[in-house]
């Protein structure tokens, strides 16, 4: 789908950057947020700031780690921003087709790789492993051809080909961590906030839909 767009690239506001990474995130420090925004730190440490003394975000300790969640108020916020953000820049079409491609055709696919990856027995990891980061490099060149069009409307979307790529190549080096682990924007991790960042931007409720195993 091609849709026609201004020359103008929409620019989302810092308080929808910051405030839609701390939900995706779902528990986040920082510099976790940070590594999901394109902006530097410091703007998003006094945004991070700003949206606490609204209200929207609640500071977090859990053990030796202390960290931002998402506060009610701050989730109808965040729908807010994201709904603003879809008539202003007028890509909500470009949206809905990138959404249903991505599930339609991709995401079945990584389904079955993470599950093939954390499931198969460790006597058949090696031959296993190099299957899945086969099939997770196939998948790296897809995403980034699905959401070429969907990044050149809405920019903040372009960390997620990036992300998922350098995660795979740091896989395919010989971390394992990086195709599911958790605590770092590891492959699964990347795809399955993508995936709830576009249900979200669409208005959807992320707990309706089927999620990608292990998270």
């Amino acid at each position: 789908m091609t849709t026609e767009r201004s020359d103008t690239t929409w620019q989302s506001r810092d308080e929808l950057l910051v405030l839609h990474a701390v939900r995706l995130a779902g528990f986040a420090d920082t510099e976790a947020v940070a590594d999901r925004v394109d902006l530097p730190a410091t703007i998003v440490g006094d945004t991070l700031r700003v949206l606490e003394g609204q209200h929207l975000i609640e500071r977090m300790a859990f053990a030796d780690s202390g960290g931002w969640i998402l506060a009610e108020a701050g989730k109808s916020r965040d729908g807010e921003l994201l709904q603003e953000e879809l008539e202003t820049s007028g890509a909500r079409l470009v949206l809905q087709a990138m959404a249903e491609d991505f599930e339609g055709s991709v995401n079945p696919r990584l389904v079955r790789a993470v599950t093939d990856w954390q499931l198969h027995s460790s006597a058949d990891h090696t031959d296993r492993s190099v299957e899945v980061l086969r099939e997770l490099t196939d998948l790296a060149d897809a995403l980034s051809d699905l959401m070429a069009e969907l990044d050149a409307w809405l920019p903040r979307f372009s960390r997620y080909p990036r992300q998922f790529s350098a995660a795979l190549e740091k896989a395919r080096a010989g971390d394992d961590r990086w195709v599911a682990g958790v605590g770092r924007l590891s492959c699964h991790i990347v795809w399955a906030e993508l995936h709830e960042d576009l249900l979200s931007s669409l208005g959807r409720d992320r707990s309706a839909e089927p999620h990608e195993g292990g998270r």
